[in-house]
């Protein structure tokens, strides 16, 4: 009865535990020409790069900003900027 519970188990491992494909022998070095070809204006391309990283520069900086000044205003975060006064009991 185990035996039949433990055989597909064991038969599936060592199935699962062949060598690694071999490489086919039909293979050719790369070559320069199956490289792609650029075209277009560099810097329009860099331009237009550009301008969509500094958007989402900006409104990072933004979002960050938004949020410390929330958590300041709501009393969630504390910055430390010195020390805190000791509370009356």
């Amino acid at each position: 009865m185990f035996r039949h519970l433990v055989r597909p188990v064991v038969q599936t491992t060592r199935r699962s535990s062949h060598a690694a494909p071999k490489i086919p022998h039909e293979l050719r070095p790369a070559h320069m020409d199956e490289l792609p070809v650029p075209y277009g204006c560099w810097k329009e391309s860099y331009d237009k790069a550009n301008r969509k990283y500094n958007l989402q520069l900006a409104a990072g900086v933004g979002i960050f900003v938004a949020t410390v000044a929330f958590g300041r205003a709501t009393g969630m975060l504390w910055l430390n900027y010195s020390t805190p006064t000791p509370k009356e009991q």
